[in-house]
């Protein structure tokens, strides 16, 4: 591994424990066994130094991959991009909580916070995008309980709202490990079944996702989700 390399990986661990004013030059330089000036003449500067870790050990180097250009089973192909979103979260969680607290002091740590998400949800409306060119979801009206609305725009709130969901399980899990499907690696596709139940979508044969309980708007949405991962009942 290059030295240079190897002090951004020594420079990733300390901030992600320590943050900004913890993670000195020495304690770095002592992490990636290197002497104290090689890092400046690497870098320049301690500053530079994390946002160079934030930018190439954070922020995009934290975006996965695209989902497929041709959607064909969205469920399937959902699930597993959110799972390897999730992954990459999880991996990167102590750095995203630090920079979190930091962002305020240290504009600069933002992107670590928002880049993941942010090029997740954008991807994410793409793929939506290309589910409704292919006929496996309709932008028609969907019955609100107070008006009729746009199926987009009930759709792009779901979007959001999966995205935040794979955000918070992410960060606060291991916090609040009650507030989450359980077992973890079944909350992705979970996510995704309550997300195809809201923006109404349908099979590759036509039929609406959760046999048309879509239609009915978010609350039938919820219904149905609810009762395709609900264990039955045991008869006494």
């Amino acid at each position: 591994m290059e030295i240079r390399d190897r002090i951004l990986d020594a420079a990733a661990r300390v901030y992600a424990e320590a943050g900004f004013r913890g993670a000195t030059t020495r304690r770095i330089a002592d992490e990636a066994q290197v002497n104290e000036i090689t890092i400046f003449r690497q870098f320049g500067s301690k500053a530079a130094l994390i946002d160079e870790v934030l930018r190439s050990r954070g922020g995009e180097a934290l975006v996965v991959g695209p989902l497929p250009d041709v959607p064909g089973d969205p469920e399937a192909e959902l699930t597993a991009w959110c799972s390897d979103h999730l992954e990459h979260l999880r991996a990167a969680r102590a750095m995203i909580r630090k920079s979190m607290s930091e962002a305020e002091e240290r504009p600069s740590a933002g992107p670590c916070v928002s880049a993941p998400s942010a090029g997740a949800a954008q991807e994410l409306k793409r793929y939506m995008q290309r589910m409704h060119d292919v006929g496996l979801v309709d932008w028609g009206e969907c019955r609100a309980p107070d008006q009729a609305r746009p199926r987009s725009e009930i759709a792009h709130a779901a979007g959001a709202m999966l995205m935040a969901a794979l955000f918070a399980d992410a960060m606060g899990r291991d916090f609040m490990p009650e507030m989450f499907p359980q077992p973890p690696d079944r909350a992705p596709a979970l996510y995704v079944q309550l997300f195809l139940c809201a923006i109404g979508a349908r099979t590759a044969g036509g039929q609406h996702d959760g046999r048309d309980a879509a239609r009915g708007g978010p609350a039938s949405a919820v219904r149905e989700t609810q009762r395709r991962t609900t264990p039955p009942t045991k008869k006494r």
